[in-house]
């Protein structure tokens, strides 16, 4: 029997605990506790995502874990009971737009507040949380040119060869570089869909992306025009929890600079990356960004990955000389290919087509295994490669 996930949500520890031993005895129960701070929009979006009910504690009328909770698309809400005493008007309709099952005391009785839950729970089907959103990665650069865009469309494009259902968003407005990197051509993009968020519904959405040859559905903007205006976060959010219904996996070029859409976007991420270069210049902008996104923006220091890009064993600057400055030891290193990279940006066809058994290729294929949880494919030997070679040369 598959074990019910509850997060129980207070701003006190006295709360938390409280409320776990008075849930604890129940064994089909798997309860998690979170104390919240106020850097919590990462922590919140992630932690909903992963269970079917929460539990929530507000004291002497306090409203503001409701508030964030309301903040959110309904897409990431799972059912919601509540702890507390909320007789306001405004307190009230906040519980009535959050959709809150049940409302109990600020300190209920132990078989008052297990029968709420058990009712809560009671429609719960287990498979409620892997419908509900699709896994989303975020690519940061630690500055211009350290190949985030490579990496990120890279990603998404090895996802949709293996046949996932994979959306890349691109959030440079300006030039939009992954429509040129797949040699793709898009007469609406985000920024229209955006405008007419409250209106779309899936099947519209098709309207606004491109679809390269692989299966790989990309949003970006239509590089031309005038300067677009900035995403509004609040509408990036309702367009992504949309995406997140019809895809299995979406990847989102992010912008270093942490416009709304692109804080949005770590906050709703499973996993964060950052490509850094073996520069110290590019070091100290990867632990700037790092401090930005885990103690502003609220992502937890688990979901930010380092990728060291264009890596080589010969710069002076080492992994652990990284490590130490960054706080996080590097995730992946992706090696240098200038040559295969050149060709790949200016055919507009991507690495994996180009080199499929390629350094970088191989890099970037077992990287992807890393994030998805699919294995890659057993690595092809020299020999064999060789003989492939050979072959199709003769054809």
């Amino acid at each position: 029997m598959q074990l019910k996930k509850i997060l129980i949500l207070s701003s006190s520890d006295d709360d938390l605990h409280r409320l776990q031993d008075q849930l604890r005895d129940e064994s089909d129960w798997q309860l998690t506790l979170l104390r919240v701070t106020e850097a919590l929009n990462g922590n919140l979006r992630r932690a909903f995502s992963e269970v079917d009910l929460v539990l929530v504690c507000c004291r002497n009328g306090q409203s503001s874990l409701l508030e964030a909770i309301d903040a959110m698309p309904e897409t990431h809400r799972p059912r919601v009971v509540v702890c507390g005493d909320l007789n306001s008007p405004e307190a009230t309709r906040l519980l009535v737009r959050i959709g809150v099952v049940d409302l109990l005391p600020s300190t209920p009785t132990t078989p008052e507040l297990q029968s709420a839950v058990t009712r809560a729970l009671r429609e719960v089907r287990a498979t409620d949380r892997s419908e509900r959103e699709a896994r989303v990665i975020s690519v940061f650069g630690a500055s211009g040119g350290t190949g985030a865009s490579l990496i990120a469309g890279s990603l998404a494009h090895l996802s949709a060869v293996a046949s996932k259902k994979t959306l890349l968003i691109d959030l440079d407005l300006i030039y939009a570089p992954l429509a040129a990197m797949f040699g793709l051509h898009p007469t609406r993009g985000v920024v229209e869909a955006m405008k007419n968020v409250d209106s779309l519904d899936m099947t519209a959405l098709d309207g606004y992306v491109v679809r390269h040859n692989s299966g790989l559905d990309l949003l970006s903007s239509v590089p031309s025009g005038a300067i677009p205006a900035s995403m509004n976060a609040a509408e990036f959010s309702r367009l992504l929890a949309l995406c997140q219904k019809r895809y299995e996996l979406i990847f989102i070029s992010a912008n270093r600079w942490l416009d709304p859409a692109s804080i949005e976007a770590a906050s709703a991420s499973h996993h964060v990356l950052v490509a850094v270069s073996q520069s110290l210049s590019d070091v100290r902008l990867a632990t700037r960004l790092r401090q930005l996104l885990t103690l502003n923006v609220g992502v937890p220091d688990s979901v930010v990955r380092i990728i060291l890009n264009r890596y080589s064993t010969r710069s002076p600057v080492k992994d652990d000389m990284i490590s130490k400055a960054v706080g996080a030891t590097p995730y992946a290193k992706i090696p240098e290919d200038g040559p295969l990279v050149r060709r790949s940006l200016d055919s507009g066809v991507p690495v994996a087509e180009l080199d499929r058994h390629a350094p970088l290729t191989e890099a970037l294929i077992a990287l992807k295994g890393q994030l998805t949880g699919v294995a890659p494919a057993p690595a092809v030997s020299a020999v064999r490669r060789v003989f492939a070679t050979l072959s199709r040369g003769e054809r």
